[in-house]
C-alpha cells in the first residue's frame, strides 16, 4: 500500500516506522521545518507501555531513559498536598526517540498539508497533526486549553521529582518533569491563562536559563467527541481524533495505543481497509476516556457532585485503576476522592 502521514510527531513516526517495516510504501509530511522540528510535551509517559511499543519497533527504550520517578508531589488548594507512588513514570528523550523511528523514511519537512494535499495519489493518507487536525473537519465538540512550557537547565538539586499544581474547579495545573542534569520542563494549561507556578518555580530557582518556549494548547476532548474519524480516505489516527487522557492532557501512550488498533485493522485487510472496525474498536478503547471528560467538565462548570455524581467517579476509578501500569503511578480510591474534593 502507498501511505502518506501528515505529522512527523509521536503518532506519525510510530505509524512510519511499523508501515515501513511491513513493507507499505510511506512518505512523511511535516509542517516544520527539519531544524525546527520539535517533540513537543514534558516528555513523562509510562516505562511499562513506552518499553512495549519501542520493543515492537525495534528499540531499547532503557535507552532513552532520563529519569525514573519514585514519587509526585501535587499542590491542591486550600494548602492540601498529596504523594502518588510512581510505578514507572519516566520521562524519556522524546526527540532522539522520534527521530530514531524516523531514521531511513522518507520525510517531506516543511509542508503544510491542507485542502490541496493530493490524497488521490495514495491508497490512504493518515492526519497525525494532532491539534490541528488538518485534513479532517473540525468537530463541534473539540475542547482545548490555552497551554505553554519551558525546557529549563540549571534547576536547583531540590527539585529532583515530578510535581503538579492543581487549580481550583480543575481549571488547569501547573507540572515540573524533571530531566537530566539539572534540566526539567515547567508549564502549565490553564482555561484562565493565569498559569500560576510558573513564575513562582522560576523565582525559586534564580540560577534557571530557559532554553526553549513552547506553545501548545492542550486537547481534552476524548474521541467520542472528535468524529469524524475519516474521511474518504483520509483516516485520523492519535490525538488528531482525541486520543488524550482528558483529567492530564496526556498524548503519548493514548496516541500510540491507537497505532496499535489502526495497524491491527490494516493487518486484516490492507487492500480494503475496515473504516467501520477501526471506529468501533477506537471508541471501544476510548469509551470511559469521555466519563473523564464529564468530571473535568462537571467539576470546570462547577457542577460535579460525589453523590449525583458517583457511578461516573466509581467509573473511573475502575478503569483507571485496571490501567495502572499503563499510567505510571498508582491509581487510589482514597486519594482520588481527596483530589475531586480539593479541587
Amino acid at each position: 500500500m502507498k501511505i502518506a502521514i501528515a505529522g512527523a510527531g509521536v503518532t506519525g513516526c510510530f505509524l512510519g516506522h511499523m508501515l515501513n517495516k511491513k513493507s507499505h510504501e510511506v512518505e512523511i509530511f511535516e509542517a516544520a521545518k527539519k531544524d525546527d522540528h520539535w517533540a513537543v510535551c514534558a516528555w513523562g509517559a509510562s516505562k511499562h507501555m513506552l518499553s512495549k511499543f519501542s520493543q515492537d519497533a525495534g528499540l531499547n527504550f532503557d535507552d532513552y531513559i532520563l529519569h525514573e520517578g519514585k514519587n509526585l508531589r501535587m499542590d491542591l488548594p486550600k494548602n492540601k498536598t498529596e504523594n502518588l507512588i510512581l510505578k514507572g513514570l519516566v520521562t524519556y528523550n522524546k526527540q532522539k526517540w522520534e527521530n530514531d523511528l524516523l531514521k531511513g523514511l522518507t520525510i517531506k519537512y516543511d509542508y503544510k498539508c491542507d485542502g490541496s494535499f493530493p490524497v488521490n495519489n495514495y491508497d490512504y493518507v493518515l492526519d497525525c497533526t494532532g491539534l490541528h487536525r488538518t485534513l479532517l473537519p473540525r468537530s463541534k465538540e473539540d475542547f482545548i486549553i490555552p497551554a505553554y512550557e519551558y525546557l529549563v537547565e540549571n534547576i536547583n538539586e531540590e527539585y529532583n521529582e515530578f510535581y503538579v499544581i492543581g487549580y481550583k474547579g480543575a481549571r488547569g495545573y501547573f507540572w515540573y518533569f524533571p530531566l537530566d542534569k539539572g534540566r526539567g520542563f515547567v508549564g502549565a494549561g490553564d482555561i484562565d491563562r493565569k498559569y500560576f507556578g510558573i513564575n513562582e518555580f522560576l523565582s525559586k530557582n534564580p540560577n534557571a536559563k530557559i532554553i526553549k518556549k513552547i506553545g501548545r494548547p492542550i486537547r481534552l476532548s476524548p474521541p467520542k467527541r472528535m468524529e469524524p474519524f475519516y474521511v474518504g480516505n483520509i483516516i485520523g489516527v492519535g490525538e488528531s481524533i482525541g486520543c488524550v487522557f482528558p483529567m492530564l492532557g496526556e498524548g503519548i501512550i493514548p496516541s500510540l495505543i491507537c497505532c496499535e488498533i489502526f495497524l491491527k485493522v490494516l493487518d486484516d485487510n490492507p487492500r480494503l481497509f475496515n473504516f467501520s472496525d477501526y471506529r468501533k474498536k477506537v471508541l471501544k478503547r476510548f469509551g470511559y476516556y469521555d466519563d473523564v471528560y464529564k468530571i473535568v467538565r462537571l467539576k470546570m462548570d462547577g457542577k460535579l457532585s460525589t453523590l449525583k455524581h458517583g457511578k461516573l467517579l466509581m467509573n473511573m476509578y475502575k478503569s483507571m485503576k485496571e490501567e495502572e501500569k499503563r499510567f505510571g503511578f498508582e491509581v487510589s480510591l482514597t486519594k482520588m476522592r481527596k483530589l475531586v474534593n480539593a479541587l
